[in-house]
């Protein structure tokens, strides 16, 4: 196993939050190099507290790493990290993909058109019999369900879904162990036993914390078309899916409640901000990701017949820098800082992503060179 493979997986044991363990990898000039760190140094000291470094360090060292990957070897559970050809490409348009993703059943899910369909935990009767129906219609539309296996929209969404005998996928807060909540168990197990997949960025026997719930969101959002809200109170975790969503140009729908109802104030609120979202039927949210999709489809069929396919095109614009500093010629990094001018510290982070990616290749003596 490579030295990158490994930090990966050790990452992933950690509870702390993404993109604190992000930022900290992508300052080593080689990532590989965070499995030798010992000592708490000026380094370290700008993105760790000594008790979060002693932790991580704790983690790599106490044995739990090397149980880490022995399990994995014979488990049921699978994993691709960051650096593998089967990553799921839609976690790349994050600012932060997860390092590792885990996962029961079909990883090629995520590849597939999908809707996210998440809410309120305590929905009320209106909330569930409406998020199965919707679930049931989108998945008979071709559309994979994506949601979080939580209590209340997220268990009917996967429930309309498996009726429908659809496809879905749910996306966990903590490690594949814990299913949470564990009255979601069976619910997890049907939905892999029906061709569907269970994934999870944190490694299997990690607890979820309040906070991972937020995080497990943007992915939600990265790996769904569009985000369906049925029922959601005011401060619900669904709001979080629907500005991931939105950050991204994703299409984010609400379904229109009782105005008395707590369980509906979130969904009526996003329905008074964005009057479009307001939709009353499943149709009309396959029309309209249809719609957009078609346009987009559109887009890449003209760019093919005018010009090459854009390989930068995702790239966001720092990023394009570098590689067109790197399109002549192999550079070194002084020669790519002088021509990006890009912060000297950004720059090795933005280096290290593109190699992760696999479209730079880093050469002896502090060279790089486009991946062939």
């Amino acid at each position: 196993m490579q030295d990158l493979e490994k930090v990966f997986l050790w990452l992933s044991l950690s509870d702390m939050p993404v993109k604190k363990l992000y930022d900290f990898a992508l300052s080593f000039e080689n990532i590989g190099d965070m499995l030798h760190i010992r000592t708490y140094d000026n380094h370290i000291m700008q993105y760790l507290s000594g008790k979060e470094f002693q932790d991580l360090v704790t983690l790599r060292d106490n044995g739990r790493l090397e149980n880490l990957i022995e399990y994995l070897s014979t488990s049921k559970i699978k994993y691709t990290t960051l650096n593998s050809p089967n990553y799921p490409k839609v976690f790349y348009n994050l600012d932060i993909p997860p390092f590792v993703v885990y996962y029961i059943g079909n990883l090629e899910l995520l590849n597939t058109r999908s809707v996210a369909i998440v809410g309120s935990r305590a929905c009320s009767r209106y909330g569930a019999e409406q998020t199965q129906k919707f679930a049931c219609k989108l998945a008979e539309a071709g559309f994979t369900i994506v949601s979080g296996l939580a209590e209340g929209i997220d268990g009917n969404a996967h429930i309309g879904t498996l009726r429908a005998k659809g496809k879905a996928i749910g996306v966990l807060a903590g490690g594949l162990k814990y299913i949470y909540p564990a009255i979601n168990v069976q619910l997890a197990r049907d939905v892999v036993n029906s061709g569907g997949v269970i994934i999870s960025e944190k490694a299997p026997d990690v607890n979820p914390k309040n906070f991972t719930f937020v995080q497990r969101n943007r992915l939600i959002a990265a790996i769904a078309e569009g985000v369906f809200v049925p029922e959601a109170g005011e401060k619900s975790g669904a709001l979080h899916t629907v500005n991931f969503a939105l950050d991204m140009g994703k299409d984010v729908f609400a379904l229109p409640g009782n105005i008395d109802s707590r369980t509906s104030v979130g969904t009526n609120m996003l329905i008074k901000q964005f009057y479009s979202c307001c939709v009353t039927t499943p149709e009309e949210i396959v029309a309209t990701l249809n719609e957009s999709y078609e346009l987009a489809h559109l887009g890449i069929e003209k760019s093919i017949e005018t010009k090459p396919v854009d390989k930068l095109a995702t790239l966001k614009p720092e990023e394009r820098a570098i590689i067109e500093a790197l399109s002549i010629e192999e550079q070194h990094f002084d020669s790519i800082l002088e021509k990006t001018k890009i912060d000297a510290k950004k720059l090795v982070g933005l280096l290290t992503t593109l190699e992760i990616r696999g479209l730079i290749n880093k050469l002896p003596s502090n060279f790089y060179k486009l991946k062939d």
